[in-house]
């Protein structure tokens, strides 16, 4: 029987407040640290070639719902180029998905690169969450609409994201990387994603 040697005392205040000071307890509560963070460094250059494929199967599985296809209608802000006024039009050869494309791409590779222990992470991850609720979060944002996504869609993504990023590691040969490895780097990712998925509900759920 597990023994509890003393209870942590976490304000929910600063829970609220600070990125950073709810990342150290989310990473304490989940068992992530260097480890992790490791397998993710060790497997990231591994299926690096398959990132564009991955997020075309993501960008395709929003395509097959209206209420996720619609939101591309939408201007990104940052950019600029044509966009479709009808859901018949657009493709995902559009020029905005192409430009949104780029930017999960960089999502993808920045999670399995990244060093949790630096601030400018969680930092990151929480903009990439409030990006998604119509606030402005980087710099290259203009005035145009804001974009808004239901949380229940990014939670879905993300779930999809999680998925298939398990299985092309799974996939990946024995001398590319053992079992164990496997294991640990799937583990890895599971605990990374339900991270990114908290900084995203942080920005919707008022608790």
């Amino acid at each position: 029987m597990a023994t509890i040697d003393s209870t942590q005392e976490i304000d929910p205040d600063l829970l609220r407040a600070s990125p950073e000071f709810r990342a150290a307890y989310l990473t304490d509560f989940l068992n992530f640290g260097r480890e992790q963070q490791d397998s993710l460094n060790k497997v990231a250059p591994l299926v690096n070639d398959k990132i564009p494929a991955i997020v075309d199967d993501l960008y395709a599985k929003l395509f097959e719902f209206d209420i996720t296809k619609q939101v591309f209608l939408e201007r990104n802000q940052g950019f600029d180029g044509p966009l479709p006024s009808r859901l018949e039009d657009l493709t995902l050869d559009s020029a905005q998905l192409k430009y949104r494309k780029v930017f999960m791409c960089s999502w993808a590779r920045r999670i399995l690169t990244a060093d949790y222990s630096s601030p400018k992470t969680w930092a990151y991850l929480d903009k990439v969450g409030i990006m998604h609720t119509g606030v402005k979060s980087f710099k290259h944002r203009t005035n145009t609409k804001p974009l808004i996504v239901p949380y229940r869609d990014c939670a879905l993504l993300l779930a999809r994201a999680e998925s298939i990023l398990q299985t092309a590691i799974l996939n990946l040969s024995d001398d590319q990387l053992s079992m164990p490895e496997k294991i640990a780097a799937v583990s890895a990712v599971s605990k990374v994603i339900w991270l990114q998925n908290d900084f995203f509900s942080r920005h919707y759920i008022n608790e």
